[in-house]
């Protein structure tokens, strides 16, 4: 399944950048170009049909590139991903908890990259059937 990430800078995405569900390797970036009107990134990213129904109508999309370090009055907080997301990159996904599992993502549906991810999102554990 192929999917369009936008973004409003390109950051460190590149072509083989891997997708990630909770940090288990599921795709890779495909292309990385301008939008039509320059006005954004465009990234296409290919799932392996083994994990496209983790895709969901509602999922969220967030670079999980790097090191994050927040220096405060208090001290300061580092946060990393996997040392292999520290050192290739990558970008992460997850599905929200409902009542109700939202419809599977389409071929070509395009979702916000986020630069990084608000705090209940990792902490998301849908069940999401494999049909």
């Amino acid at each position: 399944m192929t999917i369009v990430l936008e973004s409003e800078t390109r950051g460190s995405v590149a072509v083989g950048t891997p997708i990630l569900f909770r940090d288990f390797e599921v795709g890779a970036v495909t292309d990385v170009r301008l939008g039509r009107f320059a006005d954004r990134v465009l990234i296409e990213i290919k799932i392996s049909d083994d994990y496209k129904h983790l895709v969901r109508q509602n999922t969220v999309f967030w670079n999980d590139s790097g090191i994050d370090v927040s220096i405060g009055l208090t001290g300061a907080t580092v946060r990393s991903g996997t040392l292999e997301s520290v050192i290739k990159g990558g970008i992460a996904f997850a599905t929200p908890e409902g009542t109700e599992l939202a419809k599977p993502a389409r071929s070509d549906q395009h979702f916000l990259l986020h630069s990084s991810p608000k705090d209940e999102w990792e902490q998301w554990r849908t069940a999401i059937p494999s049909y």
